[in-house]
């Protein structure tokens, strides 16, 4: 056995190694769940930026609609355009020399004069930003973006602002430009507002890191997370930056997380679970070794005082059945006694003498026939001896009629003695049962017995008493399974009252004088060591068609010989 303090260090260890391993489950997991999420994030800000470059293109499209307008529907598509896109604050035409021809305001904006924001900054204030995107926008002939600018207001508030160029062509020529300025606020707040998640923080800024616009969350509290894109525009480059909180640590926030630390807690409890069971376990497997030992002193008393009873009832039937057997003893005995005497007389007196041809085959005829009586007292004899006879339980594969025509013999003298028909129902082809065949005809012989009394001892007329022996197949109550053979001993007596019919099956009790009271409990007893149980019907009432016992034996579900009446 391992020196105790051995063990301890070992457990020691144990717990140790655990410890590192889980805490290095948690750190990984954490790691994982914080790497997922900036991907999370990062993924996020493509996509905005992407949506922010398709809806920039859709506006571009919109505006090339303008280029072909006459000047009034221009001015009422451009008014329809401010209305539908809140972060489109100005709409100008210009000519090649870039002069404003007209324009339109947003319908969002306070009312001002017709310079719109640009009232109090005026708006050749940003020519060159203008210039520049337009001189793109005619080389390439597609639209074309300014660096952002500010452009104060007078309470002291302003936009930060960029201009969208869009060169009008006619006849593949150059014929003005057509300016759209944006407000970068309104275009976070109307392009990102419904992808905005809760403590996050949208912000466009300068490649030098100045903040141009921001929309989001206030809320600062927590480890930040923060994803950027470049987000590339003809003309302009600014970066698009997702910030987003989280008020827990990482590390706790996340399903997997919480499992693995569950994990912990139970790996624990199993440890100390462990620890001490294995204390108890010497103790237990000591206890459990007696236990198992008077178990099976228990069961073989058990099964030893069954077999004695079981002999015990077998010697009571024979005893109630010893007048019988002399009777029927008898009857061979004494044929054999007088064709003895018979053929004694057919010999002649004198040894000299030889007997006439007639008396020579008297004499075989008389032979023949104490043989045959011979051969019948035999039979009687060994049918007692079988049925009396102690020996091991021993199952076999036994075939239905042999059951039934090895109880015959002495059933038979019982129903000679009282006026009883017995009848034989066989279903052909059969398969033979797994069964103890002495103490399955031992049921048999008893059940048949109890019929035959139940006739004598009722006003059941002599013509009437009939009983009837049947084996026949039935289905399985399980699905799959072979079929069985079901045995029915039914007579037609009197039946059974209620008051016994709840006390058949009580060890020791009888409604017959000389009865122990262990019939039927043996029996049922030894059905249902064959996997069945042992049932009845009964009939009272007119018309009275007596008692039915019955019961089911398992089968090799392959037929055999055929035995029929």
């Amino acid at each position: 056995m391992m020196p105790r303090n051995r063990r301890t260090w070992l457990w020691v260890l144990l717990l140790i190694l655990l410890a590192v391993l889980m805490a290095s489950l948690v750190w990984l997991v954490g790691r994982y769940e914080q790497t997922r999420f900036e991907d999370q994030l990062e993924l996020s800000a493509n996509d905005l930026a992407s949506d922010i470059r398709a809806k920039l293109a859709r506006d571009a499209q919109r505006l090339q609609a303008l280029v072909e307008r006459e000047a009034p529907n221009w001015q009422r598509t451009a008014r329809v355009l401010l209305q539908q896109q809140p972060e489109m604050l100005r709409i100008e035409r210009r000519n090649l020399a870039f002069k404003i021809e007209t324009l339109g305001n947003s319908a969002f904006l306070p009312r001002l004069s017709k310079e719109g924001i640009f009232e109090y900054f005026g708006r050749h204030n940003f020519a060159t930003d203008v210039a520049h995107a337009c001189a793109l926008a005619a080389r390439s002939l597609e639209p074309a973006y300014s660096n952002s600018y500010f452009v104060p207001q007078g309470n002291g508030t302003g936009f930060e602002v960029m201009d969208m160029c869009m060169p009008t062509v006619e006849n593949n020529h150059l014929t003005g430009y057509l300016v759209a300025t944006y407000s970068l606020d309104r275009m976070l707040k109307e392009w990102s507002e419904s992808s905005i998640k809760r403590q996050e923080e949208v912000s466009l800024l300068e490649a030098d890191g100045a903040r141009l616009a921001m929309i989001g969350n206030s809320n600062r509290s927590g480890n930040k997370f923060a994803a950027q894109t470049v987000l590339n525009l003809p003309g302009m480059t600014i970066i698009l930056r997702i910030e987003r909180w989280r008020s827990a640590p990482y590390w706790l926030a996340n399903t997997p997380t919480a499992l693995a630390l569950a994990l912990v807690l139970a790996l624990l409890a199993v440890l100390w679970l462990l620890y001490r069971d294995t204390r108890k376990r010497i103790r237990t497997e000591a206890k459990l070794a007696r236990e198992i030992i008077q178990q099976r002193k228990a069961e073989e008393v058990s099964r030893q005082s069954l077999e004695r009873l079981q002999k015990s009832a077998r010697l009571a039937t024979l005893g109630e059945m010893a007048s019988m057997l002399s009777h029927e003893l008898n009857q061979p005995l004494a044929a054999i006694a007088s064709y003895a005497t018979g053929s004694l007389n057919l010999l002649p007196s004198d040894a000299s003498s030889q007997p006439s041809t007639q008396n020579l085959y008297e004499l075989k005829i008389a032979l023949e026939r104490i043989a045959s009586q011979s051969a019948r007292a035999g039979q009687v004899i060994k049918s007692v001896h079988g049925f009396v006879r102690r020996r091991e339980t021993e199952r076999s594969f036994v075939e239905p009629a042999v059951l039934l025509d090895a109880v015959l013999p002495l059933i038979g003298l019982q129903a000679k003695q009282l006026g009883v028909r017995i009848d034989q129902q066989i279903e052909p082809h059969l398969p033979r049962v797994w069964c103890d065949a002495t103490l399955v005809e031992q049921v048999i012989i008893n059940l048949a017995r109890n019929g035959m009394q139940a006739m004598d001892s009722s006003a059941t007329p002599p013509p009437q008493r009939r009983l009837t022996l049947v084996a026949k197949s039935c289905p399985s109550e399980r699905e799959g399974e072979p079929p069985l053979v079901e045995f029915q001993i039914s007579d037609r007596g009197p039946g059974l009252t209620q008051d016994v019919s709840q006390r058949l099956f009580t060890p020791f009790f009888t409604t017959k004088d000389e009865g122990m009271g262990l019939g039927l409990s043996l029996c049922r007893t030894v059905i249902e060591q064959h996997a069945s149980s042992l049932i009845y019907t009964t009939q009272t009432e007119p018309p009275r068609t007596g008692t039915t016992f019955s019961f089911k034996l398992m089968t090799d579900h392959e037929p055999h010989h055929d035995h029929t009446l």
